[in-house]
């Protein structure tokens, strides 16, 4: 029986997903009850509206809270009444290790951190992209337990047919930052660019659709080169020192405050290619 603490889109697809792979969903618990009732309805499941209640019904409970809540959360169980046949507690976050988990673990209870990663919207749409999802595990700190060493969760990865990663624990941190930046910050860059095609004249209304051409075959020549430099297109890869002292002077006259990240993704692509025949103009 597999319940939820967390009814947010993270803990509502992967409830979902899980019933589509045959696990039974005890239900959910959320500080909001009315979310907890909504991801409930999409799995069949019920609304628990204290912990201890969920607990009673669980043999296996996801922690799907935010991030800054976990720590706080393992500490609150913990000094609850735990019955024995919870095999395990499981928290979703990208960037704490298990560690966060540490007052369950010392109460004898398995624990894990096991990451999505995926970015998640309607839980509908989730469960279609999560077939094909890696989810990333830490490695166990001997520290902890000896005993925790185990292939709990490969196992239960392998029943839902996904794919599984292992991180040092001590190295969550940079792994959660390279998910942001392919993640969050890739829409920052979308969103500077359609900017600019905007201010160029491009109708608002058409610009994610015109452009999606060359996002998807950006990413297919990405996807497919042995080397990330190899799917670069461009002036910075050219060494068209003409084109890029256009585009600066462009940004400078319109929007001007876009310069400095301009020229700081030009160097990084350098560093990557290791091609520094524009590193005066980018200085």
């Amino acid at each position: 029986m597999i319940s939820f603490i967390g009814a947010g889109k993270v803990g509502s697809a992967l409830g979902l997903y899980f019933k589509q792979k045959g696990f039974k969903i005890s239900g959910y618990y959320s500080r909001n009850y009315i979310h907890a009732l909504n991801a409930c309805q999409l799995t069949d499941s019920k609304a628990f509206k204290t912990i201890p209640e969920l607990l009673k019904e669980s043999s296996m409970v996801w922690i799907t809270v935010s991030d800054d809540a976990i720590e706080l959360l393992g500490k609150k169980i913990s000094e609850m009444y735990i019955p024995p046949y919870i095999e395990a507690f499981i928290h979703t976050s990208g960037v704490h290790s298990l560690e966060a988990l540490l007052p369950l673990c010392k109460k004898g209870f398995r624990t894990y951190s096991a990451h999505p990663l995926m970015a998640f919207g309607n839980p509908q749409e989730s469960i279609e992209r999560l077939n094909e999802v890696y989810f990333t595990l830490d490695t166990i700190n001997k520290e902890l337990s000896e005993n925790k060493q185990d292939d709990y969760m490969v196992n239960f990865f392998e029943k839902t047919g996904n794919n599984v990663l292992t991180i040092n624990t001590e190295k969550k941190e940079l792994y959660h930052c390279a998910a942001t930046i392919l993640s969050n910050y890739l829409v920052t860059l979308l969103n500077m660019s359609y900017e600019m095609f905007e201010k160029s004249g491009m109708d608002k209304s058409v610009i994610k659709e015109a452009t999606a051409p060359l996002l998807n075959s950006t990413l297919k020549n990405i996807v497919e080169s042995d080397k990330m430099k190899n799917a670069l297109t461009g002036p910075i890869k050219r060494g068209d020192k003409t084109t890029v002292i256009k585009h600066l002077k462009v940004l400078q006259q319109i929007i001007p405050i876009k310069s400095t990240l301009y020229k700081e993704l030009g160097k990084e692509t350098m560093n990557m290619t290791q091609d520094y025949r524009l590193k005066d103009i980018l200085d």
